[in-house]
């Protein structure tokens, strides 16, 4: 892209980011006989995810008084730049679509400089199917291709996607409103009516990132998250990050609120007495306030206890909802190691490595490579402590690079489900769970209100986070005023 494109590219997206943040604003002005008798109310928000904070952030614009606690010594929740490790990789949400208007909006009003993710060089992605080393245009007369014919020519990263093109979701709130719950079953079973056997069937299982096993994950789920990259993809804009790393976002908008976060703090009950609601913390410190905002991943929602007890439905969603499971090691190498393997950098694979995703540091030939693997692919590193993990990791690694053997350097291993805040990356749909649980998950109970990705009707990931911090905001100016 060259910098008359880029000019272009900035001046129209801070033009739009001001429209929207102006948009914010009129939502919260409308809303003005509420904020005015809210005013002066104390809301304690529990999670300085994106979700929280922008709750927060809104709520102490409308006048209230807002205290945000979180467990983690951090702000960020599964946002997490690993600024240790050379490149500052993502280790959480690492992409930001061009139809993120809700993050793109704080970013500009907070100074968080934003640039296209093409701007740092991610290497050409290859294919490890079987050990055996391929490219697109090898792949479709490979002898590791199990494809029927129709779909030879289709790599495995590809193969998803193409197979789920004629989805059903025209609005993008349709996958949760009850008219396609025929379509909540397996996509196990969904993808075998395609003439797919056994092996071509692990190819679309191995890399799943929307359920730890094809058979636990919801067809009507993928079809939300292909019509979700549709839609960004028609804006015709590339996808963005944060300059200095994306968590700069959660870290401005706590600066920016005039009560720091109050981080290593554990709610561990969530009391409801009168009209309001107290927080207890594991740490003895308890909150009165008259209302609360629960922003936990599910898995941690479950070890708050809630006086008197949450409805049974609503408890019923909380104890079923399941959470990817996911492991990242991130490496560092200072020079092409690859090379005299002969394989491209990145590498999408059925290896137990699954993904490789490596990227050139401006300016320099040093490497970020993030190995990515998903579902219960993680299970063959998770009867081992950390170390011993990284090694293994490694070791596998090194089976299908013999030449990068003493030239990379293991910098973090991230396991989001074995992570005691989040036990997992995000929220999974099981086949049946959307009709039964999506919409108590966010039911309030009395002045105690839940936010978080698992929450939002339209977008997942971080835009769904902020999407679910504003919708819950209005109903507490709602129920406040």
């Amino acid at each position: 892209m060259n910098v008359p494109e880029m000019s272009a590219y900035t001046h129209e997206t801070l033009t739009r980011r001001r429209f929207l943040a102006a948009s914010a604003l009129a939502v919260l002005a409308t809303l003005r006989p509420a904020q005015v008798l809210a005013q002066g109310k104390r809301v304690v928000v529990v999670g300085a995810g994106l979700s929280g904070l922008y709750a927060a952030r809104l709520l102490q614009q409308a006048g209230l008084d807002v205290v945000v606690v979180e467990a983690r010594e951090r702000v960020g929740g599964r946002v997490l730049t690993l600024d240790d490790v050379q490149g500052r990789p993502e280790a959480g949400g690492n992409l930001i679509g061009p139809n993120y208007g809700r993050l793109l909006a704080v970013a500009a009003q907070t100074d968080v400089a934003m640039r296209p993710a093409t701007a740092v060089e991610t290497l050409p992605t290859g294919y490890l199917i079987d050990g055996h080393h391929e490219t697109g245009q090898s792949w479709p007369n490979s002898i590791a291709n199990p494809l029927p014919d129709a779909l030879k020519a289709v790599t495995p990263d590809r193969l998803g996607a193409l197979l789920l093109r004629a989805h059903p979701i025209r609005n993008a709130s349709d996958w949760c409103n009850g008219a396609l719950a025929h379509l909540d079953v397996s996509a196990h079973e969904h993808f075998l009516g395609h003439g797919l056997d056994e092996t071509s069937m692990s190819l679309l299982g191995v890399n799943n990132g929307y359920g730890n096993t094809l058979e636990e994950t919801s067809l009507l789920s993928l079809y939300r998250v292909v019509a979700g990259f549709a839609r960004a993809i028609a804006m015709g804009r590339p996808t963005l990050e944060a300059v200095d790393g994306n968590m700069r976002l959660p870290e401005r908008m706590a600066a920016e609120l005039s009560q720091a976060v109050l981080t290593g703090e554990t709610v561990t009950v969530l009391e409801r007495n009168g009209g309001g609601v107290a927080a207890r913390c594991r740490g003895g410190r308890r909150i009165e306030a008259d209302a609360a905002i629960v922003t936990l991943p599910v898995p941690a929602l479950r070890q708050v206890e809630f006086l008197p007890p949450l409805p049974t439905r609503q408890r019923e969603a909380i104890d079923a909802i399941r959470y990817l499971k996911l492991t990242q090691a991130h490496l560092v190498a200072d020079q092409p190691a690859w090379n005299s393997s002969g394989i491209p950098g990145s590498v999408w694979s059925d290896a137990p490595f699954g993904r490789l995703f490596v990227r050139r540091l401006p300016g320099s030939d040093t490497y970020n490579l993030t190995v990515w693997i998903n579902g219960n692919s993680c299970d063959r590193y998770d009867r081992y402590g950390d170390d011993e993990a990284g090694h293994r990791i490694l070791e596998d690694l090194f089976r299908a690079y013999p030449g990068a053997r003493g030239n990379l350097r293991l910098e973090r291993l991230v396991r989001w489900h074995r992570e005691p805040f989040s036990l997992g990356s995000w929220a999974v749909w099981v086949p049946g769970q959307i009709g039964r649980h999506f919409a108590a998950l966010h039911r309030a109970a009395g002045p105690i209100h839940f936010a978080g990705e698992h929450t939002a009707y339209v977008y997942s990931g971080m835009e769904g986070a902020m999407e679910s911090g504003e919708r819950v905001a209005l109903e507490v100016l709602r129920r406040l005023s």
